[in-house]
């Protein structure tokens, strides 16, 4: 049995492209939805909200740095692509609510383990989805940028990404 694509980390060297260091975190993001996944199903309440928590810090790091660096830069030079990064905004508020909320059932002393599993099943499907137009779409499109926007905006991607809150740090 051939073992799983190694997705290299986003801090891997060799992630030297803007898609190569986004696709690198959804990578990552990933692993923590099954990270997530599997807590609740061993019934382990804290270790289920540390992770959903911290999914929910990792994606808004991750969005943070496509609406103030990558989506603008598109629009100057691709001004097509406006329809499909407004698609990619409305997901990106969706993500945010949903998980959220998520973040909110864990709390308490009884969480609501089924409304946090549903958020959880409904994002990574949507996600997945989501991650593939970015992966297929946005990134390839910031890669073909001018040689120094390119290298600005993957500079200012990796600043961004790097920017997490200290409960949250790497």
């Amino acid at each position: 049995m051939t073992p799983p694509p190694q997705i290299p980390s986003a801090d891997a060297p060799n992630s030297r492209t803007l898609n190569a260091r986004l696709t690198a975190d959804h990578g990552e993001i990933e692993g923590l939805f099954r990270d997530a996944r599997m807590a609740l199903e061993r019934d382990l309440q804290a270790e289920a909200h540390t992770v959903v928590d911290r999914i929910w810090m990792r994606l808004a790091v991750h969005i943070r740095a496509e609406h103030k660096v990558v989506f603008p830069a598109l629009v100057e030079v691709r001004p097509d692509l406006q329809s499909v990064l407004q698609a990619l905004h409305e997901d990106h508020d969706y993500f945010m609510s949903a998980l959220a909320g998520a973040v909110k059932a864990m709390k308490g002393p009884s969480p609501e383990v089924a409304l946090i599993r549903a958020a959880l099943e409904a994002v990574g499907l949507r996600l997945d989805s989501h991650n593939a137009i970015e992966e297929e779409t946005i990134y390839p499109a910031a890669d073909e940028l001018p040689r120094e926007q390119r290298l600005q905006v993957l500079e200012d991607v990796s600043r961004e990404l790097a920017f997490l809150p200290i409960r949250h740090g790497r």
